[in-house]
């Protein structure tokens, strides 16, 4: 792969990870989704996947994306509202058909009840490019730390 081959596809992945995380937005009021609209485009639902956030108070590693759907979706629709910001990266590197970002993502989740969450996120994402499809992720490893709403805010306009 040449260079400016690899810099493009570098370039590539960074934008697909901000817009996943992105896609997690939610606007208070908005419409239901469903989880295979909104995130198909960045994985293979019948790909072999590892996904881990230590967001799921159970701690489980998915196999699958829609058994990670399942865990993750009905809760965060039931949210009021989420908001993102990423004060760090992604930075990506490519080696042939895999590539790896690393970010830093802000998290500012409402409850239905109100009640505000802020989280530092850690985020680190195998994307893999197959014959089938561009670009998807196939590994997932994300570090959640409390982060007080004071701080949070400084990353949102």
């Amino acid at each position: 792969m040449s260079d400016t081959t690899t810099r493009s596809a570098e370039r590539t992945v960074a934008d697909l990870q901000r817009e996943w995380i992105f896609a997690w937005d939610k606007a208070e009021g908005s419409a239901p989704r469903e989880f295979r609209t909104v995130f198909g485009r960045f994985y293979d639902f019948d790909a072999d996947v590892i996904l881990f956030d230590e967001a799921d108070p159970e701690r489980r590693t998915f196999r699958s994306v829609p058994e990670y759907a399942e865990a993750f979706w009905p809760a965060f629709t039931a949210m009021r509202s989420a908001a993102h910001a990423v004060p760090e990266g992604p930075e990506v590197l490519v080696s042939g058909e895999l590539a790896c970002g690393r970010m830093v993502f802000i998290a500012m989740l409402t409850a239905p009840d109100g009640e505000v969450t802020c989280l530092k996120c850690h985020n680190s994402l195998v994307w893999q490019r197959t014959e089938k499809r561009d670009w998807h992720i196939v590994r997932d490893q994300t570090a959640v730390e409390a982060l007080p709403y004071e701080e949070a805010v400084r990353y949102f306009d």
